[in-house]
């Protein structure tokens, strides 16, 4: 294999929980250096999450935090005190890239902020991420993923119009921004590659996340037309929603689309009476039926096993797949072909899977994770004896002051 794309690249991550470092660890797995910085005062917050192999609870045991940061080495700084803002000078002056993601006070408390890195590395790229940007009457609100999704409006497109709103699972806004945040670091290598120049990236995850409501964004504006909860139904589509099979919670995922599909979806299931109504031979009959439709189809995908209807579907030409459950993934022969997990040994968790990042691969320059997400401070003395070019009477006195923690 050949050089790893972005070998040689070098970046300090000062952000935490999941947007900051997802965006950083696309790099990661293409050969760049990244150095992740907390403190034994206040780690990760992913760190406190589950899951944790065999349920045991642990600082250094939360796949959680795996996830995020495989390929990465951990250097834990009390940036509290003068001496630990002093070792982050020094990282800002190796790094290529610099990414944070607090609220806009954190780094200008710390004298870290753009403008004042900008004054010794005009040529640092400087990734900002937080929930609302860096300016406005609202800049200031810190939070999470799971907050941004009521603020969007995500919350109220999902569930049951009868119900109440059902978020969706896990902070979903977290994994939408990281692939605008990779992208814009790309352009500023390229940039920077031409002019010499870095440049401030700044992002605001509630105008990210917002390109992903576009339709209903749009409809209001075009319509006036308020867009809300309507369960697993679609406008352009019908029967379209989870259907149960034979079994206990076992379901297959329908979407018809067209009358074609229609027809397709009639003859896999032995044309049953009520398929052969006029009223659902067009998708607005079907629409206008659609609840006594839904009733007649779930009674009929039960008979069937979910793997075993799910052939029939397919081959008649009708979208539709089992719905499948976490430990399904791991038996998958597909990602199993594709080498989409990586196991790998961790000192506390034993061995444990790692899946990419990076949904595609480069035939030049392939994805790989080689090292397991890195315990708390891991990697103190190799960072700041190797990289940083401390010695050892210098990293001694850290310790001693309480700059470095063990």
């Amino acid at each position: 294999m050949g050089q790893k794309l972005f070998e040689g690249l070098k970046i300090a991550e000062f952000a935490w929980v999941i947007v900051g470092p997802a965006s950083s660890r696309y790099f990661a797995e293409h050969g760049a250096t990244v150095i992740k910085i907390e403190s034994h005062l206040r780690p990760e917050t992913l760190r406190f999450l589950s899951p944790y192999p065999e349920g045991k609870p642990g600082l250094n045991r939360s796949m959680y935090f795996g996830k995020f940061n495989a390929n990465k080495l951990s250097l834990s700084l009390n940036m509290g005190t003068p001496r630990g803002i002093e070792v982050a000078w020094r990282l800002i002056k190796w790094c290529d890239i610099m990414t944070e993601s607090f609220t806009p006070s954190v780094m200008k408390k710390w004298g870290l902020d753009y403008p004042e890195v900008r004054k010794v590395r005009p040529d640092i790229i400087y990734l900002s991420t937080c929930m609302q940007g860096k300016s406005g009457p609202h800049s200031g609100v810190a939070g999470y993923g799971t907050m941004l999704t009521g603020l969007t409006g995500i919350d109220d497109l999902s569930g049951w119009p009868d119900r109440p709103p059902s978020p969706p699972w896990d902070a979903y806004t977290d994994t939408i921004c990281p692939r605008f945040n990779a992208a814009a670091l790309l352009a500023a290598l390229l940039y920077r590659r031409r002019t010499g120049q870095g440049q401030l990236i700044e992002q605001s995850q509630y105008e990210s996340s917002l390109q992903f409501l576009a339709p209903v964004v749009m409809d209001y504006q075009v319509n006036r037309r308020v867009n809300s909860r309507a369960g697993n139904r679609l406008d352009g589509a019908a029967p379209h929603g989870v259907f149960p099979c034979r079994g206990d919670d076992s379901w297959i995922a329908i979407g018809v689309c067209n009358d074609e599909q229609w027809q397709g979806l009639c003859r896999a299931l032995g044309e049953p009476a009520w398929s052969t109504d006029d009223a659902l031979a067009t998708l607005a009959g079907r629409k206008q039926n659609e609840d006594e439709l839904e009733k007649k189809l779930a009674a009929r995908t039960a008979r069937f096993a979910a793997a075993e209807l799910e052939s029939i579907l397919q081959q008649a030409g009708v979208p539709a797949h089992a719905v499948s459950k976490a430990q399904d993934l791991f038996a998958d022969e597909q990602l199993r072909h594709r080498g989409f997990f990586t196991w790998l040994k961790h000192s506390e968790m034993g061995e444990v899977p790692y899946e990419p990042q990076s949904t595609y691969i480069m035939s030049k320059t392939p994805r790989k994770i080689d090292r397991p997400s890195p315990c708390l401070g891991e990697h103190n003395l190799y960072v700041l004896k190797d990289i940083l070019g401390y010695n050892d009477d210098q990293i001694a006195n850290f310790i001693s002051e309480g700059v470095v923690m063990f």
